[in-house]
């Protein structure tokens, strides 16, 4: 399954800001290994030498307000009243359960006139919410300014001495916003892409707290809340194999035979990243690893993004790509042409 869409160029769509909320609190290598029975070789080979960890304060929603609150300072173009729409991009495991994590970051931003709701993508749900913001922005005249926002607790959905979820240890914390303006001619969004991989829909998932296995006394804090792994050889070849090459596939439906200038890439085990670049022929320093944030899931192309930023590398002209995968399996890529 796959989904393309290209935005009309006489229309610009482009990324006013962003922002980004990394907690204080981190757990090196040595610390997972101890926690999850695994040497720290065996660790740092899963791409985590040092990962964020959440205080008590720090919830989804409240990540994802203090990153929007940052990508407001970051301009003096876009204030919250302006804003016409709202989406939280962060993960489906949130603050509370059937609450609609948008409408109260709306408020807490203050953003009284625009429309709000959840999307929910996995570790994509950040280039979901890029796609969503454009098609609305394109189709919907009322629609001139979108404030992407979210933020990621699945750590507490890990359980560091289950072999088979070893692949998500360095699972994180943290909140990610983005500022969609139409009509601003900076940082063009030009094309996003998505590809899923169906039959791997049931292979990793929570099984307890959902309406097939609801919450009970017998199951609260047992491993059925947690992430489990229905056939775990099949998941690691899929990991070892597939995951990569369908991230290449993605991406080159965005970037074409030519690399990207720079690629914020979702965090990846050294293998996965190794051949994921190889596979576009794009040198390391043009996307750097996630070894010491962890991975974010949907946040993960932003904080590469900042990365990038903050080290200079990015420059006016350049392609730039934002890509991520998720368990589901689901992967996506977005291009901007970054600059005036």
């Amino acid at each position: 399954m796959a989904g393309r869409i290209m935005t009309d160029p006489l229309e610009p769509i482009g990324l006013v800001s962003h922002g980004l909320y990394l907690p204080e609190g981190r757990q090196t290598a040595a610390e997972a290994a101890a926690l999850s029975g695994l040497t720290v070789e065996e660790v740092v080979e899963l791409g985590l030498v040092r990962k964020c960890l959440p205080g008590p304060e720090d919830q989804p929603v409240t990540m994802a307000a203090r990153a929007a609150r940052q990508a407001f300072t970051m301009t003096d173009l876009v204030e919250p009243e302006e804003v016409d729409l709202v989406l939280f991009i962060g993960e489906e495991y949130k603050d509370y359960i059937a609450q609609t994590a948008a409408i109260r970051l709306q408020e807490e931003i203050g953003c009284p006139k625009a429309w709000a709701f959840d999307l929910v993508g996995q570790g994509v749900t950040s280039l979901v919410g890029l796609r969503v913001a454009r098609d609305l922005m394109i189709g919907d005249p009322t629609i001139r300014t979108a404030l992407l926002a979210g933020g990621t607790r699945n750590l507490d959905l890990v359980d560091p001495r289950n072999p088979a979820t070893r692949f998500l240890l360095p699972s994180s914390a943290s909140g990610g916003a983005m500022l969609l303006q139409k009509g601003f001619g900076e940082n063009r969004l030009l094309e996003v892409a998505f590809q899923v991989d169906c039959q791997m829909a049931d292979q990793v998932y929570v099984p307890g707290g959902g309406t097939e296995n609801p919450v009970t006394f017998e199951n609260l804090g047992s491993r059925e809340m947690f992430f489990q792994v229905r056939d775990p050889a099949l998941v690691t070849e899929y990991l070892r194999d597939r995951y990569p090459q369908a991230l290449t596939q993605v991406i080159r439906k965005v970037s074409g035979s030519k690399p990207p200038d720079y690629l914020a890439l979702g965090h990846l085990a050294p293998a996965q990243r190794e051949l994921v670049l190889a596979g576009l022929k794009l040198s390391p320093d043009r996307s750097p690893p996630l070894y010491l944030w962890g991975r974010h899931g949907p946040m993960d192309p932003i904080l590469s993004l900042d990365l990038g930023l903050s080290a200079g590398v990015l420059e006016e002209g350049q392609r730039v790509v934002l890509a991520a995968g998720g368990i589901g399996f689901c992967y996506g890529a977005a291009l901007l042409e970054w600059g005036p």
